[in-house]
């Protein structure tokens, strides 16, 4: 068995929470990347299937039959793990140090990454869950960390970026691979390589620049003098890999298999991804480009890469293997986006970017913003899909593009109610002992709080759902 060592590609992670990039994204220059400041966060809304390719010799790259729903993926060095629709992770490969040991009551999930034999979760209100190997704390998530929006994990390592722009860091630290530099703030992105560990910094003095600090021994943590405009980073065995807001790719490292070797003209690039040895890159056409060692297939043009592989939304790279994930077709619920088009003040067109699917007539579209008003735009629909627009009024004094959205296809409403804090009101009698419990399934029941003596007969108390529970009761204790 080859030594565990892995480089996870966090590429999604960072454009799910950070800039909402995907495979679709056909607009240049690509947006910097945004930190989110508010919870709770939100998980990718692009489901698809999982494609793998390479290395299998512990079943890393051949998910359960009928996953469907998944909207993130991440590779260790021999495992692979999925972020399903519905906020549950699923796993599947080695499991030699309970790697793919889920917590049995994971949910709120938005956000994952692997290290070599640990998996990490980001849960929805800034909170982090890892599980598997932790002979060096790696799944040790420090005491009272919160504010989390974004994750990544190295071979032994595991790394926080909060949202106040500083990162945390636990797990091995023989090579300084967990010492972040002092006073780093402003970060927006992580990822995090065999040994060492990248981030990007917005603040304020260069726009999108790349820090790196941990183990150098093939100047992986040397970033390239006068690099900016970066809006994504990931971090390999021994290289690192950044993408630039022209959708171009740079590399520096270790290139003993040719992985930083970008080919030739290769731009359009939305999300990159790197292994041990080899590098990806996902295009805003939904295809994928790989380079670097090919032993195991892991790099495309092999016979076991999938014939016609495209509409690729997520990529991630293990060890020796590379995983990918194909939409269904199946967008927020299934909306159309587009891209004004502005000449002189007057918007003279409007672009597709994503077709949506399941319209049964033409959808409403708005133009907003831009500084000017007055223009409107009709969608042209086709086997249930948005294949273009007619502006009928080209409006006046446009200074930007004006944001244009359409309407998704027929749906039932729902609503999401979000309840962090709970008033319980209880009559009680004067002097008397009381115990508030609190349980989420009316059968097993905590108490919350301490016993008190009421000192009225009508009393409120206030309560954090998320610490307490679903259901409330009054018990007398005296």
């Amino acid at each position: 068995m080859l030594p565990k060592r892995v480089s996870p590609a966090l590429a999604f992670v960072v454009f799910t929470l950070a800039t909402m990039l995907t495979g679709w994204s056909q607009t240049f220059p690509l947006p910097e990347p945004k930190r989110p400041t508010s919870f709770p966060l939100k998980r990718p809304a692009i489901t698809g299937t999982v494609v793998a390719w390479g290395d299998n010799h512990e079943g890393q790259r051949q998910p359960q039959e009928g996953l469907v729903g998944v909207v993130a993926v991440a590779a260790g060095a021999y495992h692979t793990v999925a972020l399903k629709s519905d906020g549950t992770v699923v796993t599947w490969g080695n499991n030699a140090s309970g790697q793919l040991f889920v917590p049995t009551d994971l949910n709120q999930v938005v956000a994952i990454a692997a290290g070599s034999q640990h998996t990490v979760a980001l849960k929805s209100d800034g909170t982090v869950v890892a599980w598997g190997n932790n002979d060096f704390g790696q799944t040790k998530v420090p005491s009272g960390l919160s504010g989390v929006v974004a994750i990544a994990a190295g071979a032994n390592h595991t790394i926080a970026l909060k949202s106040d722009g500083t990162v945390v860091a636990w797990g091995r630290n023989d090579l300084g691979q967990i010492k972040v530099p002092d006073g780093l703030n402003g970060v927006v992105a992580i990822a995090s390589g065999l040994q060492h560990t990248v981030a990007i910094v917005q603040d304020g003095a260069v726009s999108g620049r790349v820090v790196a600090w941990g183990f150098n021994g093939n100047g992986e943590t040397i970033v390239p003098g006068g690099l900016s405009g970066i809006v994504a980073v990931a971090a390999g065995g021994g290289h690192t890999v950044a993408l630039k807001s022209d959708g171009t790719v740079v590399a520096w490292g270790r290139n003993a298999f040719g992985q930083i070797n970008v080919p030739d003209g290769l731009k359009g690039v939305t999300a990159i991804a790197a292994g041990d040895q080899h590098t990806v890159a996902l295009k805003s056409d939904g295809t994928v480009v790989a380079w670097g060692n090919n032993s195991q297939g892991q790099v495309l043009g092999q016979n076991n890469v999938p014939v016609g592989l495209g509409e690729v939304v997520a990529i991630a790279a293990g060890e020796q293997h590379t995983v990918a994930l194909k939409s269904d077709g199946l967008v927020g619920p299934n909306g159309a986006t587009a891209k004004a088009q502005v000449v002189n003040g007057f918007m003279v067109g409007v672009s597709v970017i994503r077709g949506g699917h399941g319209y049964t007539e033409p959808p409403l579209v708005l133009v907003r913003g831009g500084g000017g008003s007055g223009a409107t735009a009709t969608a042209i629909v086709a086997d249930g899909v948005v294949t273009g627009f007619r502006v009928t009024n080209p409006g006046f004094d446009y200074t930007s593009l004006p944001q244009v959205l359409v309407a998704s296809p027929p749906f039932t409403p729902e609503v999401s109610l979000l309840v962090s804090r709970v008033a319980v009101v209880m009559r009680v009698v004067l002097g008397g002992t009381y115990q508030v419990q609190s349980s989420n399934d009316l059968v097993v029941w905590t108490q919350t709080g301490p016993p008190f003596v009421a000192q009225d007969e009508n009393i409120t108390q206030e309560f954090v759902v998320a610490d307490t529970g679903r259901f409330f009761r009054v018990v007398k204790v005296l």
